[in-house]
């Protein structure tokens, strides 16, 4: 093994497996790029790779299946639809103690603005947020996976 230099204040060394580069401001590109094709040329081998075509069947796909080879299509517009579907009707003004005569939509905003009054400090635990929370949210899911199984049961073969 060759005995590693000793780097000058100004300059920087780089080790490649046992062979130390320096390089200096006043290195051309030229000089080093003729070190450096010096140094590794015996060094690199060189690797030939081959393009190999991946078949259609074997590229990932995002689908899933109901049962039995059903394909299940996930569409933006099912959840934007039933999205709507759950925020008007809950809107609607009722005569639920929980929500003050108004909607569950709107019962449930009113709830997060009161909360938010008091950041950083969260709801309590007793703090009709949660439940608001809670209702508001299962009936969304709920609008959201059963909108999406109707408007996959054109997918189900009639013969079943």
């Amino acid at each position: 093994h060759e005995p590693r230099p000793t780097p000058k204040p100004n300059q920087t060394m780089a080790f490649v497996s046992s062979i130390a580069l320096t390089t200096s401001p006043s290195l051309t590109a030229a000089s080093t790029s003729a070190i450096r094709s010096s140094v590794f040329a015996p060094r690199v081998a060189r690797v030939s790779r081959v393009a190999v075509p991946t078949p259609d069947r074997l590229a990932p796909k995002m689908e899933f299946e109901i049962s039995e080879g059903v394909e299940y299509e996930l569409n933006l517009l099912v959840f934007v639809l039933a999205f709507f579907g759950w925020v008007v009707p809950s809107s609607l003004p009722a005569a639920i103690p929980l929500t003050n005569g108004g909607g569950l939509t709107q019962a449930f905003l009113d709830s997060i603005g009161s909360n938010l009054a008091h950041w950083p400090r969260g709801p309590a635990l007793d703090d009709p947020f949660w439940l608001l929370m809670v209702l508001w949210h299962i009936g969304l899911f709920a609008c959201m996976i059963f909108g999406t199984i109707g408007y996959n049961l054109k997918n189900i073969p009639k013969d079943v």
